[in-house]
């Protein structure tokens, strides 16, 4: 009778200390039915807080934050089917856990599903620890964010000054601007339209006097 994944690397653990004193990436088994781990290496109490015994009892939906759990299991999902078709089936993905102290980590998961003891299926996977490089790509978005706002920022600032600077056709009587398609339109407007100016309406003091000459 062949081995299973799960003796083999006790075996090797128990000979050579491989996994649990070198190995810093997390070796896993899950049951894809009863969706638990039968095995996880060691490795996870540094990455996790939890030993390997609190791991295979702890939920895996418990493990992951809401939206990594989501994503999982439709990679499982869609996983599965494939592989009931006989279709060799091996994915990449990262997603986020929840660590024991309350912080959340981040890790990249390599995973192909395979035959177990009694027919079963069974998932093995490797899991590393990508936290720092994630926080990384994550400044780098958000600068790149904010460079892209302040380029647009920039944009619309020469178009404003573009429309401030230019000789705008203005009518002398009713002192509506008249665009590049021939239409005339009130000032309020044509400057809103090429600007983020806001008009507030007021009334000047010479004004005040002509239209209003009893309120001093």
């Amino acid at each position: 009778m062949h081995e299973t994944i799960e003796k083999k690397i006790l075996s090797y653990e128990k000979q050579y200390k491989i996994i649990e004193n070198a190995i810093v990436d997390v070796i896993w088994v899950v049951d894809v039915e009863k969706m638990h781990f039968t095995y996880i290496s060691p490795s996870i109490e540094a990455l996790s807080g939890y030993t390997a015994d609190d791991i295979r009892r702890r939920p895996i939906k418990k493990q992951l934050a809401p939206e990594s759990y989501q994503k999982a299991m439709e990679y499982l999902a869609e996983g599965h089917r494939k592989y009931k078709m006989g279709r060799s089936v091996k994915r990449k993905a990262e997603f986020e856990l929840q660590h024991r102290d309350g912080s959340s980590y981040w890790v990249e998961v390599t995973a192909k599903f395979f035959k177990g003891e009694n027919g079963k299926t069974q998932l093995f996977g490797v899991m590393r620890n990508i936290s720092r490089q994630h926080a990384i790509e994550m400044e780098r978005d958000e600068l790149l964010r904010r460079l892209e706002a302040s380029l647009s920022n920039e944009k619309i600032l020469e178009a404003e000054n573009e429309m401030l600077r230019g000789l705008l056709p203005i009518c002398s009587g009713c002192k509506r601007i008249r665009d590049k398609t021939g239409k005339w339109w009130p000032v309020e407007e044509y400057v809103s339209m090429h600007s983020q100016a806001d008009f507030s309406h007021t009334i000047c003091p010479p004004c005040r006097k002509t239209i209003y000459p009893d309120m001093g």
